[in-house]
């Protein structure tokens, strides 16, 4: 191990907030989340809550996940509870689940990773990176193939079928599979020796391998107090997202830092600290080579936030866009018009997610895309959707959408400009009306002509009928019964 490659921990104590200086309350931590930290706490345990539940409730904010940090190691969190499953290949985390298919996840402290782990993390990411793109490109989907069949065909390919929310198919289960907290272990790189156990550490050197200061701080359930090793709580008094440690070297450990140092400075309206924002720019290209999955899965944590207009904004400003949908991303950072289009579509999806409702990755993806895709298909001849998929597959980005979210995006955009088409010229193929899209297209149809979802269950029907008149399903015409021929038998 090359012990110089982390550098060494300051000496000094960490700033410490008793119960009578700050906001948070048990009344407001997740009930759950309190069992499993007085659980491990009366075993003798270090239990802290972490990250951004810490941060969010110091905020007044509710937090999304309640995770806990501990110096128990995985297979002591296992012994102590019968609903904990162990995840991971190297590191392992501890997934308790709960009634409701709640997950409190739980992670031992660990310390930064030394140059030989760094380099093993690296390839093993690049080459899950190559397989990855391989699988999701390698089979071209047919042309005027149902979405339906290529999705379940994906589900299986990639394992995004299993643990899916019952009830949930096709692209929708891969989708929340891939979008929910199980990540998936890294896959083995041919004629490597299995990596060295990660080696675990102390809460102080926990809080300096995390990525921002205010994601570092600690709720100590033996105290009730606060613990801050990285002055996160200054810059939140300040408002500031910083990184821990050197911005550059912390970029080249972790690419994706850059996308959640914009997260949360868009999603709290915070400003990024000098330092912080100028290495962006430099290390942007490194996110190019990330895990594709890993970026799909960052990417729907911001489509779902109810603030995905803003993150959009700020990544733009940043160039984060082209490395995020390639050529496509490339066209919302240059041209105004486009992206105000995308803007407008984005507010509207986080108006839904801001009521507690959830539109669906069919209609997410096919908003995300339709800026684009509505010049696309007015230049496509022939199979529209495979033109369409191909298209989107040939501007290169690092986001990988699964073929089966992909495919659902595509059927629907199809759909969609049909369905405009026909608000213009009063002519419209109501045999879509059997699509399993259809309704995801009407829905998005609605926002574009008026400028919402509309409440009703077909509302691009209810638009056309006040233009056209009201559309009728034609009669069946009956089949008039042959008599049988005298003088012949039945």
């Amino acid at each position: 191990m090359n012990d110089n490659f982390s550098p060494a921990l300051p000496d000094r104590a960490p700033t410490i907030l008793d119960r009578s200086h700050h906001p948070i309350s048990r009344r407001d931590i997740d009930p759950d989340a309190l069992k499993v930290l007085y659980r491990l706490h009366g075993h003798g345990f270090i239990a802290y809550l972490v990250g951004g539940a810490v941060r969010d409730l110091m905020l007044g904010r509710r937090p999304a996940d309640f995770d806990v940090g501990t110096d128990a190691h995985p297979n002591q969190i296992k012994r102590l509870f019968r609903n904990a499953f162990l995840i991971g290949r190297r590191f392992r985390l501890a997934h308790i689940r709960f009634q409701g298919g709640k997950i409190i996840e739980v992670s031992t402290f660990r310390r930064r990773p030394d140059e030989e782990e760094l380099e093993a993390e690296r390839a093993e990411e690049r080459a899950e990176a190559e397989a990855e793109r391989a699988r999701e490109e390698g089979a071209e989907p047919e042309a005027g193939g149902s979405a339906a069949g290529e999705t379940a065909k994906a589900g299986a390919a990639d394992g995004t079928s299993e643990e899916a929310p019952e009830g949930t198919s096709g692209a929708a289960a891969g989708e929340a599979q891939r979008g929910s907290r199980h990540r998936r272990s890294p896959i083995p790189i041919p004629g490597r020796p299995p990596l060295k156990p990660i080696a675990f550490g102390t809460a102080q050197e926990d809080a300096f391998r995390r990525d921002i200061t205010i994601n570092a701080l600690f709720y100590d359930i033996a105290t009730y107090s606060v613990i801050d090793y990285v002055e996160g709580l200054e810059d939140l008094r300040h408002g500031l997202i910083r990184i821990i440690g050197d911005p550059e070297e912390s970029y080249i450990e972790d690419p994706v830092r850059i996308w959640r140092v914009i997260r949360h400075a868009s999603r709290l309206n915070f400003s990024i600290e000098e330092g912080t924002m100028r290495a962006i720019a430099p290390r942007l290209p490194l996110m190019a080579a990330s895990s594709g999955s890993r970026l799909f899965e960052e990417l729907n944590k911001d489509l779902k936030s109810g603030a995905a207009r803003p993150f959009f904004e700020l990544a733009r400003r940043h160039s984060l866009l082209p490395v995020i949908l390639g050529r496509i991303g490339g066209l919302y950072e240059r041209s105004d018009e486009m992206f105000g289009r995308l803007a407008e579509y984005l507010s509207a999806v986080d108006a839904v997610y801001g009521r507690g409702g959830a539109p669906g990755p069919q209609i997410v993806y096919s908003l995300l895309l339709w800026p684009w895709a509505k010049t696309a298909l007015a230049d496509a001849q022939g199979d529209k959707p495979k033109i369409l998929y191909q298209a989107f597959r040939e501007a290169k980005p690092a986001v990988l959408i699964p073929k089966g979210v992909l495919l659902e995006a595509v059927q629907t955009l199809v759909i969609v400009e049909h369905m405009i088409e026909s608000l213009a010229t009063g002519r419209m193929r109501w045999s879509l009306k059997k699509r399993a899209h259809y309704a995801g297209a009407s829905k998005i149809c609605a926002l574009l002509v008026q400028g919402s979802f509309g409440q009703e269950d077909d509302p691009f029907e209810r638009i056309y009928g006040a233009r056209f008149g009201a559309w009728r399903p034609p009669e069946k015409r009956r089949r008039r019964r042959r008599r049988p021929h005298a003088g012949r038998p039945y």
